[in-house]
């Protein structure tokens, strides 16, 4: 009993580790990146861009995993951003994401999209 727990684990691990590595990290935002963002945003706050971030991580892969901002070009999230709001509201059935959150969203990626990958 005590060998096949161990498999067991062991499997554990290993599928922990290799999803891990499938799935991108989204990276939190720092001083540099808020700078950055500013030039878009004036009054965007290191707050702000980490409650977009959270708020990407927590519903940005329901139907298709992480994308990296740095995948599509800055202008393509202006797109992007309201069409899967829209998608993740009508698949919850509810307004799970408002304006202003889908605003934090769209500031975090459009930020982020502009650093060097």
């Amino acid at each position: 009993m005590r060998k096949l727990l161990n498999v067991s684990q062991g499997a554990i691990v290993i599928f922990l580790i290799l999803f891990s590595a499938c799935s991108p990290k989204v990276v939190s935002p720092t001083e540099s990146d808020l700078s950055r963002g500013k030039a878009k945003y004036p009054d965007l706050s290191l707050t702000e861009l980490n409650e977009g971030r959270a708020l990407y991580v927590e519903n940005c892969n329901m139907c298709h995993g992480y994308y990296a901002p740095t995948d599509e070009p800055t202008e393509e999230w202006y797109g992007i951003v309201p069409e899967m709001v829209g998608k993740v509201n009508k698949k919850t059935g509810t307004e799970k994401i408002d304006a202003a959150e889908q605003e934090k969203i769209l500031k975090f990626v459009v930020t982020m999209s502009s650093a060097s990958p």
